[in-house]
């Protein structure tokens, strides 16, 4: 066999040959890892960030109507345990009062007067089967007027 036969058969056949594969596995792995946690992280945040401002409105609604922010303290929880969320995992402030504090603020309940709640939901970055891995706070705000020509009484 030649000698320029030689060198091109081991040219071709040489220990480059192979890594174009395992190399656009690892970069395609390193790609879509991230993507397919944020695509599967984005349906709990939208689900829960749905949630926040359905809580806000009814619990708001709920304590205009009963003059009572424990009656939209209720409604918000009870919107949250229907969602699966256990009692920490959403929370309540009103009337200017943060919902870490977890209490009313002071809230007039007077004809004409805003009522004013702020939700918190907590969202799992991502669900696994032994539990939640981090996780962020979904905050909405609503506010409610009192009817001018309610009777308080």
């Amino acid at each position: 066999m030649s000698t320029w036969l030689r060198k091109r058969r081991w040219s071709l056949m040489g220990p480059d040959r192979g890594h174009a594969g395992v190399e656009l596995a690892l970069a395609v792995a390193v790609l879509m890892i991230p993507a397919a946690i944020v695509v599967l992280g984005f349906g709990p945040w939208s689900e829960r960030s749905v949630l926040a401002s359905a809580a806000a409105a009814e619990a708001a609604r709920s304590a205009v109507v009963s003059l009572s922010v424990d009656a939209g303290n209720a409604v918000a929880q009870e919107m949250g345990s229907n969602y699966g969320l256990e009692s920490d995992e959403i929370r309540l402030g009103w009337c200017g009062a943060t919902p870490m504090a977890g209490g009313a603020g002071a809230c007039p309940m007077t004809r004409g007067a805003a009522v004013e709640v702020e939700v918190e939901v907590w969202v799992p970055v991502v669900n696994t089967p032994w539990g939640a891995i981090g996780g962020v706070w979904v905050t909405r705000q609503h506010a409610e007027h009192i009817d001018l020509y309610r009777s308080l009484g």
